[in-house]
């Protein structure tokens, strides 16, 4: 086996790999500090505000949700922190939002990521989006009104 053309090979594929995720996380990142700084983040936070109440979550939890599902868990966070901080968001409205976005987070970043590899993207992308709002749905008609009911007793029912 030819090592030096294998290291030359596994260099230059990783080169061209990098070259192709700063191609797309560099502006992407740019885009967040121009949009944020122009405040249409809260402009765009309000058009989502009908869409939370299915979820029972109020307006206040649609910034970190957007947030979170376009540029990243890590900034979505950082909101969610603000929020809870603030509070503007309950003890089940935090948890509803953390459901949701255990299933789906920076979908434009991931999806971006992973079609640069060969991936289809609107498979990935409408897979997570449809998934983490049947969860979410299901979670916030199932546990949120039903906040006494505790997971061992469900598994216990389960079990017998």
């Amino acid at each position: 086996m030819d090592w030096a053309g294998f290291f030359f090979e596994v260099f230059n594929g990783s080169l061209g790999m990098l070259k192709t995720v700063a191609v797309i996380l560099f502006p992407l990142l740019i885009g967040i500090e121009i949009v944020d700084e122009l405040g249409l983040l809260d402009k765009f936070s309000s058009l989502f505000a009908p869409i939370l109440r299915i979820f029972k979550l109020p307006k206040d939890a649609s910034l970190p949700l957007i947030v979170a599902q376009v540029f990243g868990i890590t900034y979505g966070a950082g909101l969610i922190i603000r929020s809870v901080e603030d509070d503007k968001l309950s003890s089940s409205e935090l948890m509803t939002v953390a459901v949701f976005l255990m299933v789906c987070h920076a979908v434009v970043e991931d999806t971006l990521l992973f079609v640069a590899i060969g991936g289809n993207g609107l498979i990935m992308l409408g897979s997570r989006v449809i998934l983490a709002i049947l969860i979410t749905y299901l979670y916030s008609k199932y546990f949120v009104n039903n906040e006494k009911i505790d997971i061992e007793e469900l598994v216990e029912a389960d079990c017998c």
